[in-house]
């Protein structure tokens, strides 16, 4: 492992020996690891089994954020498999606790981000959410979009794991049938970060907040804020600060649930049945 991680760094042109190597905790995908050579640190991750495509989305969508003017960390190098592990090394940004300046900051971060356009939602290209395949074919209608390439997609893959009874099946399809009265909007198709949960920013020593593992796409920008609710690790000034920076509509807490579902199906495929109370809560709300 440690031999791989000095392959990576010696072709970002650092020839300087490792002085230092810690795991890093937090991830149940990859293993983690801050490394400090004589020249420089690294964030390094160490993945033995998922595709070479894992990565790459990775790395394409910390540089499609960093091309729209977020923070991000810099992505280094992706040494993709020979013998043995994939290495993915970026910029090290050493974390400190948040305050309320910085939750402000992220707030204006993220709003920053959904004002981000594109004329269709989806990605020219799939990616991930967690482990699971997330697919992004570009559209023109987001009802469509977040009923087949969400909701659709989670329950296809829900049934192949066994992780959906008939009963919650016959619901799921129920509320996708009638998804465009539910969602009851026709938003604009704002750049997300799309795996907005609240460990995936962190408060670096320079004052700035950093978006780190992103799963990136077009949409409706309430799928990341409605996310941002769902696990918490976001304070009232932050939500006070995007409100400010770019205001919700008044309908977006009834919204709230059927865009937290699709994390929920996520979760329940990941993780099992601990996931599923919830999932049923939301579909006995919007269906018979």
């Amino acid at each position: 492992m440690k031999l791989d991680i000095e392959k990576a760094i010696v072709e970002t042109g650092d020839r300087t020996s490792i002085v230092d190597m810690q795991p890093v905790l937090g991830g149940s995908i990859n293993q983690a690891f801050y490394v400090r050579t004589k020249e420089r640190e690294y964030f390094a991750k160490i993945n033995k089994t998922a595709s070479e495509q894992f990565f790459l989305a990775e790395k394409k969508g910390l540089e499609r954020l960093r091309n729209n003017g977020l923070m991000v960390p810099n992505p280094l190098l992706l040494k993709a498999r020979d013998e043995s592990e994939m290495v993915f090394l970026m910029e090290w940004i050493r974390s400190i606790p948040s305050d309320e300046t910085g939750d402000r900051r992220l707030g204006s971060l993220v709003a920053k981000m959904h004002q981000q356009h594109s004329n269709q939602v989806g990605l020219n290209e799939p990616n991930f959410i967690g482990e699971l395949t997330q697919l992004n074919s570009p559209s023109s209608n987001w009802v469509t979009f977040y009923r087949d390439l969400r909701l659709g997609a989670m329950q296809e893959l829900a049934i192949a794991k066994g992780r959906i009874s008939r009963e919650r099946d016959r619901r799921l399809t129920q509320l996708r049938q009638r998804l465009d009265s539910i969602i009851g909007h026709k938003p604009s198709f704002s750049l997300l970060h799309g795996d907005l949960w609240g460990g995936n920013w962190l408060y670096g020593e320079n004052g700035q907040p950093y978006l780190i593992d992103p799963a990136v796409y077009f949409g409706d920008r309430e799928v990341d804020i409605a996310f941002t609710y769902l696990f918490g690790g976001y304070s009232k000034t932050f939500y006070e600060q995007y409100g400010a920076d770019y205001p919700l509509e008044k309908e977006f807490e009834d919204r709230i649930p059927i865009y937290q579902l699709y994390y929920l199906l996520v979760h329940l495929i990941l993780f099992g049945e601990s996931y599923g109370s919830a999932v049923d809560r939301i579909l006995q709300k919007y269906t018979l």
